[in-house]
C-alpha cells in the first residue's frame, strides 16, 4: 500500500430487538440529519448531565423521565438515522436495548462532539495578527504608550 494505513473508524455492536446492530460514527451525511431529529432532546441532556454533575438525582431523573415521556419520537428518528432502521422499528425497541443503542451512538462520537468540533471552531474562530511592514507582528492588546508604561 505504499506506506499508507488505511484507518478504520471503530464501531460497536449493539443488540436491539434480538439482532445485532453495528453501528459508527456519524457520517457527514447523517450529521445534519441526526442534529435536526434529536434537536428537541440536546437542551434537556444537558440540563440533565449538569443536574448530574451537582449531584441532583432526582433533578435528572426527572428531567431523563420527562426527556423519554415527550422526546421518544425524535429518539427513534436520530437512531433510525444512526442505524438505518426505521423509527417505527428502533421505537419498538426495549428502553434498556434503547440505551444501550444511545451509549453506542454517544460513545463512538463523544470525541468529535466533546473536543474536535470546539477545537476546530476555536481555530476557526481565532482572530488573525496581520504582519507589520516591517516583518512583525503587530500586537492589538495594548497600544504603544500602554507597553512603554509596562516596561520603563
Amino acid at each position: 500500500m505504499d506506506g499508507f494505513e488505511v484507518v478504520t473508524p471503530p464501531t460497536a455492536q449493539v443488540s436491539f430487538r434480538g439482532e445485532v446492530l453495528e453501528v459508527g460514527p456519524l457520517r457527514l451525511e447523517q450529521l445534519a440529519p441526526f442534529i435536526t431529529a434529536a434537536r428537541s432532546i440536546i437542551g434537556r441532556v444537558v440540563m440533565a448531565a449538569g443536574l448530574l454533575g451537582e449531584g441532583a438525582q432526582m433533578e435528572s431523573g426527572a428531567v431523563v423521565l420527562d426527556l423519554l415521556e415527550q422526546d421518544a419520537p425524535a429518539f427513534a428518528s436520530a437512531l433510525s438515522i444512526v442505524t438505518g432502521r426505521p423509527p417505527e422499528w428502533i421505537a419498538k425497541g426495549t428502553v434498556d436495548e434503547v440505551a444501550s443503542l444511545v451509549e453506542a451512538v454517544v460513545g463512538l462520537n463523544r470525541d468529535f462532539f466533546a473536543r474536535r468540533l470546539p477545537h476546530l471552531l476555536a481555530k476557526v474562530a481565532k482572530p488573525k495578527i496581520p504582519p507589520t511592514t516591517d516583518g512583525k507582528t503587530s500586537s492589538t492588546s495594548s497600544s504603544p504608550a500602554d507597553t512603554s508604561a509596562a516596561t520603563s
